[in-house]
This record gives C-alpha cells, sequence and structure tokens, in this order.
C-alpha cells in the first residue's frame, strides 16, 4: 500500500455475541462523514428501539478523524474498545454500531470492554474491504473555449473532472493523487497561458 492508499469498507459486516445473558449486535458500516454516521445510528436505534444501549465508534477521512460513543455505558467500556478494533485494522471511512440488550447481569467494567471489543471485531472481520485512493482536489474556472484544454490535462494526470453548474462560464472541480497535483496545476496554467484560473478546493 502506498502513501496515497488507505484502507476502508466496501460493504457492511454483521456479528453477534453472548456474554453473560446480555446479547451484543455489531454492525460495521462504510461512511462518507459524521452527518452519515448520525444517520446510521438512529437506523440501530430504530431497528433495534427495544434494546439498552447503542454504543458506537467512527473513524473518518485519510487523516483519522475519530469519534466514539459508550452511551451510557461506563465510561470507556465501549467507545473506546470499539474504536480501538477500528484502529488495530488501521481502516478508515467507516462506522461500528455495537446494540446491547441487557441480560440482567452486570458484567463489570473488564468484561464489558472485552465484549464490546470482540463484538466490533467479528462485524469488521466480516466485512468486505477496499483500498481507497488519498485525492488532491481542485478546482477550476475558464472560458468554454479551453474546455478541451482541462479535460486533455486532467487525463494526462489521471485526474477525474466533475463539472459544476455556471452561467457564462466554465467551472471543474479535479480530483487526483496529491504527488500528480502540483504539477497539474501548473500545466493547466502553463497551458492555458494564464487563462484557466485554479484554486485549492476549500
Amino acid at each position: 500500500m502506498s502513501t496515497d492508499e488507505y484502507w476502508t469498507l466496501a460493504g457492511p459486516g454483521n456479528a453477534q455475541t453472548r456474554v453473560l445473558g446480555s446479547r451484543f449486535l455489531g454492525r460495521a458500516l462504510p461512511v462518507s462523514d459524521f452527518d452519515e454516521v448520525a444517520a446510521r445510528l438512529e437506523e440501530a436505534r430504530k431497528l433495534h428501539h427495544d434494546a439498552t444501549h447503542w454504543c458506537w465508534a467512527a473513524r473518518l477521512g485519510a487523516e483519522a478523524d475519530e469519534k466514539s460513543s459508550d452511551a451510557g455505558e461506563p465510561r470507556g467500556t465501549a467507545g473506546a474498545p470499539i474504536l480501538s478494533a477500528i484502529q488495530q485494522r488501521n481502516l478508515s471511512d467507516c462506522v461500528v454500531v455495537v446494540t446491547r440488550y441487557f441480560g440482567g447481569t452486570k458484567l463489570g467494567r473488564g468484561n464489558l470492554a472485552r465484549a464490546y471489543g470482540e463484538c466490533a471485531s467479528l462485524a469488521l472481520e466480516a466485512a468486505p474491504r477496499a483500498l481507497r485512493k488519498i485525492l488532491a482536489v481542485c478546482r477550476v474556472r475558464c472560458s468554454f473555449d479551453d474546455q478541451s484544454l482541462v479535460y486533455h490535462v486532467a487525463q494526462r494526470f489521471q485526474a477525474t473532472v466533475e463539472p459544476k453548474p455556471a452561467a457564462d462560464h466554465a467551472e471543474f472541480v479535479l480530483r487526483a493523487a496529491p504527488t500528480a497535483m502540483t504539477a497539474l496545476r501548473t500545466s493547466l496554467c502553463e497551458e492555458s497561458r494564464g487563462r484557466i484560473a485554479v484554486a485549492t478546493e476549500p
């Protein structure tokens, strides 16, 4: 794996474990942002509305932005073990939700942490994986006459081109490997003799 790549999930993974009567249901899912994390968590709450806890952890982006929640369990016994399962596999752009049905017997902090971590691990192992490229992004603005030049340069650097709506000019979002982006931007400016404006996408 190169420095321009990272692992994520290609689809969902499910798992179920039992510890001293408590039932744990794990679901690992690919996500693109924390709004989608919230949506997946809400789905779990609706699907298992009679459960006692919906604990989760998520890791997003190449920079591994992380969040987790114990959701009412003792601090550090749920969210942290779930997040650790994701970290151990060096995954990103994913969320794991572990739903617990309390079985009437308190497990203690150690058993509880192991139960959440094991269920998360099993769900992640059941999910297919995909290698995702880290892409740099820029926004390009030009006249309609220079559109073909944008596509020509983008193809040379294996960049994707996404047209954006604009009334009196052409506008695109380009995505390419970070190692190629500087040369791509330079080529667009030089070959158009400055007619094409290139800006870093916010």
